[in-house]
């Protein structure tokens, strides 16, 4: 039976705590419809008109998948025809199509940011003090299908452009961001400048950290990795994520977490390109063994992820931020690059490089500590601060800086 959207809402609200073997809350009932991307859509405009003072519709990039299929985003914020210098999020779904319950995951989440901004005080704060992004389904055809590939029968999660690879089968591609899908959100993710994302799956219980490309076990990890785990852990330990009966179980996992080729590795994968071509820290969330397949374990994988969910959007917001500015550009300098040294003895330079937006804005995560901060453009003198302080986990730090001409 094909799940109403807002009529059927209390059952967004409501705790409903099955015990099953697959994650998803089952017991005997109705069969499950999910969403088709036509009803996705539809549900989008629903929203939109219900919620117009904090949603709006954005296309994806080029904005269609290889048939032809519309690919949208909502923005939900307080204004959300601009960032105005807030910290912007990205969530995606269906980047796989055969995952469906990441799209149901997506929606009921769509449902009950905007349904619950005059109801609840912390929802309200995040909406107010946060850009956020949610595209349910980045694969249209393979979700209308109920198939993991595109209608290129190619995966996705294997074509993006950092550490790409080929592979015997085509499946990854004939070449690097061969796919329109791709495209769109590359196109999407350089014209809007995110600062941490997560994109989910199914097939598992688990939180898969970058790098995708090689192993932690191998000595491949980023830079910043305890910041990258603090941000993981954040998601996973709130909420009743590790209470999943299907949690993963790996030497190498913590708390749920595991770094991605530690749990296998993969070439192309859209969080390694985000990471290390975006600087938006990404990662991929595996929120069930398999599809459910009734309305109660389809909301018990959400109740499993709706805390989680908040305190990750939460923690996006702390860090370092501030405006660019310079006498020649008063109104904001655009493409400013902000690199951190951490001033704590180990001299590790960030390898996240974050960028100003079009009006100057810039937001840098970070955990508490000391910095070293080095804005930098073309056609100015590099700028350092160093000694920027984060007094807590939870700090946010303002740090305006104007830019001369050498």
């Amino acid at each position: 039976m094909k799940r109403l959207v807002f009529t059927l809402f209390i059952l967004v609200q409501a705790s409903v705590f099955f015990s099953c073997s697959d994650g998803g809350g089952e017991n005997p009932g109705t069969t499950y419809d999910y969403h088709t991307p036509e009803e996705v859509l539809a549900f989008l405009d629903e929203v939109r008109l219900q919620y117009p003072s904090i949603t709006a519709l954005e296309s994806v990039g080029t904005g269609l998948s290889v048939e032809g299929r519309p690919i949208r985003a909502i923005v939900i914020s307080d204004n959300p025809g601009t960032t105005g210098g807030e910290p912007a999020i990205r969530l995606t779904g269906g980047i796989h199509g055969s995952e469906m319950i990441s799209v149901e995951l997506m929606i009921r989440f769509i449902e009950y940011l905007t349904y619950n901004y005059d109801k609840d005080a912390e929802v309200q704060d995040l909406v107010d003090n946060r850009y956020i992004v949610i595209i349910p389904v980045l694969n249209p055809d393979g979700l209308a299908a109920k198939r993991r590939y595109n209608s290129n029968g190619v995966d996705l999660n294997r074509n993006f452009s950092f550490a790409w690879e080929s592979d015997a089968y085509g499946s990854h591609g004939s070449s690097a961001l061969s796919e329109p899908e791709s495209q769109a959100m590359v196109s999407f993710s350089q014209s809007n400048i995110f600062h941490l994302s997560a994109t989910f799956h199914s097939g598992a219980v688990l939180l898969n950290m970058p790098f995708d490309y090689d192993s932690e076990k191998d000595g491949v990890t980023p830079a910043e990795n305890t910041l990258v785990r603090s941000f993981a852990k954040a998601y996973t330990m709130a909420g009743t994520f590790l209470n999943n009966p299907d949690l993963y179980q790996s030497l190498y996992m913590e708390d749920g977490v595991i770094n991605g080729g530690n749990w296998y590795e993969i070439s192309g994968s859209l969080q390694d390109w985000s990471y290390k071509e975006t600087g938006c820290l990404d990662m991929t969330i595996e929120v069930a063994r398999r599809n459910p397949s009734t309305e109660a374990g389809v909301q018990q994988v959400f109740d499993y992820n709706r805390e989680s969910l908040l305190a990750y959007i939460k923690k996006a917001g702390y860090g370092v931020h501030g405006r660019v500015t310079s006498s020649a550009e008063p109104d904001g300098v655009k493409d400013v690059e902000i690199t951190v040294v951490y001033d704590n003895g180990s001299g590790i330079t960030g390898d996240i490089i974050v960028k100003t937006d079009s009006k100057g804005y810039y937001h840098r995560i970070l955990g508490a500590g000391n910095y070293n901060l080095v804005f930098r453009k073309s056609g100015y003198s590099d700028k350092p601060f160093p000694g920027v302080s984060v007094p807590t986990d939870s700090s946010l730090t303002e740090q305006n800086v104007t830019l001369t001409t050498p």
